[in-house]
């Protein structure tokens, strides 16, 4: 699996350096292109890291479940930011991650208040 998302990964930087000097738009989508086929090569890695986070058992659900969905907003805002990156738009980039970090924020705080009572009943 990590031997082709490396190949994809060198074909598409070599492919969009060469077409770069000819034709910059089309080195874009080709960049995306390879993202994506990434990506899309990643998903069954992502499938047995979720079924093995769920075979955990119910007892940690309360707090597996906002984990894994921090995971996912951390994944996809760096996918996004690193795109919008290649596109040149730092602007939209900076915005792009600071969404991912607000969104992250949101989704912690019911761990952080669990553990905080977790903690005082300990006390």
């Amino acid at each position: 699996m990590l031997l082709k998302i490396i190949a994809i990964g060198a074909v598409s930087i070599v492919s969009a350096a060469i077409i770069k000097t000819y034709r910059p738009d089309i080195a874009l989508v080709v960049s995306i292109c390879g993202g994506v086929a990434i990506v899309l090569l990643s998903i069954s890695e992502i499938e047995n890291i979720l079924s093995g986070i769920s075979s955990i058992g119910a007892q940690a659900s309360a707090v597996i479940r906002p984990m894994i969905k921090v995971l996912c907003v951390a994944y996809l805002t760096e996918f996004c930011a690193d795109m919008a990156e290649d596109a040149g738009n730092k602007t939209i980039q900076s915005k792009i991650l600071l969404g991912g970090k607000i969104s992250i924020c949101a989704i912690a705080i019911p761990i952080v208040s669990q553990m905080l009572s977790t903690i005082l009943s300990l006390l």
